[in-house]
């Protein structure tokens, strides 16, 4: 497959098999202690904001700077939340990566560093923390989370959902592989479920679509509906993110069995910023061609 490039011609940053991603070093050993880790909280060398920001990347995994910018936007100015960063870098509470591509300015992602993993861990006996080890030995294959953080953060932008229905890797089926992420939308329709599976460039998306689209048409074929997360809600759809409509077209028009047993939906990157008109439906048609049309989420109001 050729590269997948938007209506501009570029292509996204954080889908782009050839970014040259740079983790920033630390100037000394990082705070590993959890003693001298309570210390720097209790004297408040490192502060509630501190505390806000390694809780929110726990939750989010990997966040763009840009993200924290806009979702921190009200409690402390860009270039020092910028700065402050940085700093908490330096002592391991956070861990950063520099991401530098020739389509695009410079951005940076950040996790949870290893001294805010021992503190949520062990002193406020949080659960499911990121190893920031584990994170930083496959950040290439991770950068899926910010641009599932970013459907997160439109959708909580436009009050359609509350902080704990977008969910990552949620239990579905012992039938069945977790998906990237759920998350629940109350629509004209009712409760539903949307299940969210990632397509990356460079990591042979449509290999990766067919696995999980027989995965699901099985346990379609043999429960009659796609599982639900939210046992509140009415049905379940299949959601595709995706970076480019461009994507959709390869993908779909290279694989004659896609078929609509079930509702699928493909949610475009290039236009999340006009979330209720970046989904898409789509079908092959012969020839090797696709058929592309826009869904109209009309209740998003935008």
């Amino acid at each position: 497959m050729s590269i997948w490039k938007t209506k501009q011609g570029t292509v996204p940053l954080l889908d782009d098999p050839t970014v040259e991603i740079e983790m920033f070093r630390w100037s000394r050993r990082p705070d590993l202690h959890l003693d001298i880790i309570q210390h720097r909280v209790q004297t408040g060398q490192i502060s509630q904001l501190d505390l806000d920001l390694a809780v929110t990347l726990s939750n989010a995994r990997f966040l763009t700077e840009r993200q924290l910018r806009l979702l921190y936007s009200r409690a402390i100015k860009g270039h020092k939340l910028g700065t402050r960063l940085r700093v908490l870098q330096q002592n391991g509470w956070l861990e950063g990566w520099k991401l530098k591509s020739e389509d695009h300015e410079t951005e940076y992602v950040w996790s949870v560093g290893i001294a805010a993993k021992n503190f949520l861990s062990y002193s406020l006996g949080m659960p499911d923390v990121p190893n920031p080890l584990h994170m930083a030995s496959s950040i290439t294959q991770q950068l899926f989370y910010p641009t599932l953080n970013e459907i997160r953060i439109q959708l909580l932008k436009r009050g359609l959902i509350e902080k704990e229905k977008f969910l990552f890797h949620p239990f579905l089926s012992n039938d069945l592989e977790s998906p990237h992420a759920v998350f629940q939308l109350d629509t004209p329709a009712g409760k539903m479920d949307f299940i969210v599976e990632r397509l990356n460039q460079g990591q042979n998306p449509l290999r990766f679509l067919k696995r999980k689209q027989s995965s699901y048409r099985k346990y379609f074929s043999n429960n009659g509906s796609l599982p639900k997360f939210f046992q509140d809600s009415d049905q379940s759809v299949l959601v595709w993110s995706i970076s480019t409509e461009e994507g959709i077209d390869q993908i779909v028009s290279s694989y004659s069995n896609f078929e609509q047993e079930f509702m699928q939906l493909f949610l475009v990157g290039e236009f999340i910023d006009q979330f209720r008109h970046s989904w898409r439906v789509a079908k092959h048609l012969e020839g090797n061609q696709a058929e592309i049309q826009k869904f109209d989420m009309d209740f998003m109001k935008d």
